[in-house]
């Protein structure tokens, strides 16, 4: 094992390789990724065999995280400073961390961490971290515009369903202005001319010129986008609305 890890390593030396982990460049850290794999969620379909039915019932099934796993070579000038710099290192995932710049991987990847270990090579100022992760790649936001319209579809790039912000101007004071997405209503009281409001489904939370405006809006949940096709409809022509999200990878 210890011969394959220092031919690793020696291979890193050449060739050093970045990579971004909450906006901190890896190599602030000494360090240098040498592999990444990953593994689809766990899905298990939910369905239902009901007493003398012939077929199952259906019912949607959620989607969980996906896992990935990734060794990360480190050096230091002497022992103590690469135990300090690889707990330093560690402080990145307290919570969810954002990773990007993965060799091999497109994307953006919200990682959960689950487990780590290193291992140790032939020389004490080297060591091999092994990291574990739950999470999800996802893209640079992509967003749909609705000018004056009555109705409209948005096709969300993706694998995953994803939250999205709903963001409306109105052309005209607007009273009960109603948008509907995929059958769910969401009903702003009142709006002025010029006026914004932003349902921001990522957040949980409702502004209106920045503001909070919770209590402006009706609606049973914050909006969210299936993968592939979403209908939308409006009350009355006099907004526009335009419709953010970031695309979701299992």
């Amino acid at each position: 094992m210890h011969m394959f890890h220092d031919t690793l390593v020696s291979f890193a030396e050449r060739r050093v390789i970045s990579m971004i982990i909450n906006g901190i460049d890896v190599r602030r850290y000494g360090a240098t990724l040498l592999t990444a794999e990953t593994k689809p969620p766990k899905m298990t379909a939910n369905y239902e065999m009901m007493s003398k039915a012939l077929l199952p019932t259906e019912y949607d099934t959620d989607i969980p995280l996906g896992s990935m796993t990734m060794t990360i070579y480190f050096r230091g000038k002497n022992r103590a400073t690469l135990e300090r710099t690889m707990s330093s290192f560690m402080r990145n995932f307290r919570s969810s961390c954002i990773m990007e710049e993965i060799r091999g991987f497109k994307g953006k990847y919200k990682g959960f961490l689950t487990g780590d270990d290193y291992e140790k090579t032939l020389e004490k100022e080297k060591r091999i971290l092994t990291l574990e992760f739950d999470g999800f790649f996802f893209d640079d936001e992509a967003e749909a515009l609705f000018d004056q319209k009555l109705e409209g579809k948005l096709y969300a790039e993706g694998s995953r369903d994803t939250p999205c912000i709903i963001e409306v101007t109105a052309k005209a004071d607007l009273t009960n202005y109603k948008i509907t997405l995929n059958g769910e209503p969401y009903t702003i009281e009142s709006l002025m001319n010029g006026e914004t409001i932003v349902i921001n489904g990522k957040t949980g939370k409702i502004t209106k010129e920045g503001d909070n405006a919770f209590g402006s809006v009706d609606l049973w949940a914050f909006p969210k986008l299936q993968t592939g096709r979403n209908d939308l409809a409006f009350s009355t022509n006099g907004a526009r609305v335009t419709v953010r999200y970031p695309p979701m990878w299992l």
